[in-house]
């Protein structure tokens, strides 16, 4: 039995747990103990920061792991990257979690690869700001966060302090980054790369709520798309992947395609997605387990990924921005597409982030995305 270590035991985190226990790996977690509630799946759990590097790197050597990975916490990385380098276990290296974790670091090696950017600009206050060069609309964010967090849309130049302020706010090195918003529709684009060699697996359509703070209602695959607009995807992001030197780890990228087709790439994380996308919708969609894909990579166990279905899947989530979701959750059984399904007790909280959200259902259809209630 394969042991990997996981770093991240939080609820976003409980698909992968309860899969990856499911397939029967042997699980060491390591994290805080205040709100691990993927303890429970773990074999053995470490109460302690995963930004303790050596502590980490100490835990994994006395448990002889063969594998370790964060499933989607980009915080994590530097300490996966830095406990497989010492032990010599598969990932990243180090030159690629320099420009993964860092929004604009990441604008610089997609202009530098020849890939279409927004003009855009690092900043740590309003007086720093170049605003006369920017065409709006435009978005501030931290340059260093994520799940829709510190996330601010601007007309024009009024709310500039505040937006700056609310996305400094959510940054770890107190910076944010502007840049000019694309308009289009927004796709995920689900990678493993093994070696510096790219395996698409699936790309999904995102829903969003939009300004002010971009909260995902739902996502569906495969995408609505061509297959020359897919094959068009898949080129500009593994330019991107390998830009950001991205060789040996699943990776999670946000995309957007223009009216006139033009391709504008958001981020890459080195890292699966979350909200169900990598732990459920690629197995129900196309019949391989990413899970098990990411796992048997870090544990150096990899083999080319096989797609054996071609299924429609999709997630909805129960937010003051659907309510209507809740009662779908609760009238499930009368819908056989449902195939899982959480509803949590409580008031709707006001939506201004995606841990705002208060249940989800995932479905899988033969026939086409699942329709009957709509965003």
């Amino acid at each position: 039995m394969k042991k990997i270590a996981v770093l991240g035991a939080n609820e976003p985190s409980l698909s992968f747990y309860r899969q990856a226990k499911a397939l029967g790996y042997h699980i060491i977690g390591i994290a805080w103990a205040e709100g691990a509630v993927c303890k429970k799946y773990c074999d053995r759990f470490y109460p302690i920061s995963f930004t303790e590097k050596d502590e980490v790197l100490k835990i994994c050597q006395q448990e002889k792991i063969d594998g370790i990975t964060s499933f989607s916490l980009e915080s994590a990385l530097p300490t996966v990257i830095y406990v497989a380098q010492h032990l010599g276990l598969v990932s990243n290296g180090y030159e690629c979690i320099k420009m993964t974790e860092n929004k604009f670091a990441q604008r610089e090696a997609f202009r530098d690869a020849g890939l279409n950017v927004p003009f855009f600009q690092r900043v740590k206050d309003v007086d720093s700001v170049e605003i006369e060069k920017f065409r709006f609309p435009i978005i501030v964010k931290p340059v260093d966060s994520g799940g829709s967090q510190g996330i601010t849309k601007l007309e024009n130049k009024e709310g500039i302090k505040e937006a700056l302020d609310y996305a400094i706010e959510h940054s770890r090195t107190r910076e944010a980054i502007i840049e000019e918003f694309i308009e289009g529709r927004e796709f995920s684009v689900e990678y493993l790369s093994c070696k510096g060699k790219h395996y698409n697996l699936q790309i999904t359509d995102k829903v969003t709520s939009g300004a002010p703070h971009f909260i995902e209602v739902s996502h569906h695959q495969p995408a609505d798309l061509s297959e020359t607009q897919r094959t068009e995807i898949k080129k500009v992001v593994e330019k991107g992947l390998t830009a950001l030197k991205i060789e040996n780890s699943p990776s999670h990228t946000e995309i957007k395609m223009t009216a006139q087709g033009e391709l504008y790439i958001i981020e890459i994380g080195a890292r699966m997605g979350g909200d169900n996308i990598t732990s459920d919708l690629v197995r129900l969609s196309t019949g391989y387990d990413m899970v098990k894909g990411c796992i048997d990579l870090a544990c150096g166990d990899f083999t080319k990924p096989v797609l054996t279905k071609q299924m429609f899947s999709g997630v909805y989530f129960y937010s003051r921005l659907a309510p209507h979701i809740g009662e779908i959750i609760k009238n499930h059984t009368r819908f056989p597409e449902i195939v899982e399904w959480e509803l949590q007790d409580g008031p709707l909280p006001e939506a201004n982030s995606n841990a705002d959200r208060k249940g989800y259902f995932l479905y899988q259809s033969k026939e086409g995305k699942f329709t009957i209630y709509t965003e």
